[in-house]
């Protein structure tokens, strides 16, 4: 049988989040931090957000390739679906229009948290909440960040579990946007899109729905994947001829190791996803 666990597996990390959306590195710390480790390959794949690759254009990289990604969201009811889009357009006029209405509606939403918050007696700073999301894509891990500094809770895990979750009072809605939708749309904007994490869904029928509405890829390596789940999905991956990716979803780290590196894929994936951007293309 051929192993789930790629033989290097520290060769590339395709799913790293930088402070250009809700991650804690900025992008060239990313960089330093991989090439301190040999990671020869990686993709920022901020939610929503490209504004790593600007950074990324004023800092030396040569010894690592950095695959341009994206990570959006789309939703079949209360269930978040996020597509990992690799290569797309980044100066196609729809995309970018795209990007800045998600941008809008993240903002309006958080607001709109916020105000939920405050009818309980629960006073965030919003002003404070952009200075701590400073130039990123705002979104819940700043209003649990303003919710820790002000004291309503200890820890951001404990934001999120008492104030934030989907369950809480207080939640509100991402834009709506149906997965068929918005594997179209990455595939418009030239991108390749691969379901991510979708291990977490214990869902094979709404995988393989998500395969048969476009989608051309599925992340296999993850940290909340364990071994059984990655060999089905890398068996899945290859009964369907689907792309494989993996990556650690990092966003930084406040009191444990970086995780960066720590779950990825091997060269052989990465030349597939190289091969495949190379010779098709969507009409």
């Amino acid at each position: 049988m051929i192993s789930a666990i790629p033989q290097n597996q520290h060769y590339a990390d395709l799913h790293i989040h930088s402070n250009c959306s809700d991650g804690l590195l900025s992008p060239s710390e990313i960089v330093h931090y991989c090439r301190d480790i040999a990671l020869k390959t990686i993709a920022i794949t901020d939610h929503d957000s490209i504004l790593a690759a600007e950074e990324l254009r004023n800092i030396e990289h040569e010894d690592i390739d950095i695959i341009p990604a994206v990570e959006m969201s789309s939703n079949l009811g209360h269930l978040d679906i996020h597509i990992l889009a690799y290569y797309v357009d980044g100066d196609d006029a729809d995309f970018l229009s795209c990007l800045s209405e998600l941008r809008d509606h993240r903002i309006k939403r958080a607001k709109k948290i916020v105000e939920n918050l405050s009818h309980d007696g629960i006073k965030v700073d919003f002003e404070r909440m952009r200075e701590l999301a400073k130039n990123s894509t705002l979104g819940r891990p700043h209003i649990a960040e303003a919710l820790r500094e002000q004291g309503y809770v200890q820890s951001i895990r404990e934001a999120f579990v008492r104030f934030l979750s989907y369950h809480s009072p207080y939640y509100e809605p991402k834009l709506s946007v149906e997965p068929k939708r918005l594997i179209g749309r990455i595939k418009q904007w030239q991108g390749i899109p691969v379901v991510a994490h979708p291990g977490i869904f214990d869902d094979d029928t709404l995988i393989e729905r998500l395969i048969d509405e476009g989608a051309v890829g599925i992340e296999v390596w993850h940290p909340d994947h364990s071994l059984t789940c990655q060999q089905r999905l890398h068996e899945m991956a290859l009964q369907r001829r689907l792309l494989m990716t993996g990556g650690s979803d990092c966003h930084g780290h406040r009191r444990s190791s970086l995780q960066i590196g720590k779950c990825g894929c091997s060269q052989k994936e990465v030349q597939m996803l190289k091969n495949y951007k190379h010779n098709f293309r969507y009409e």
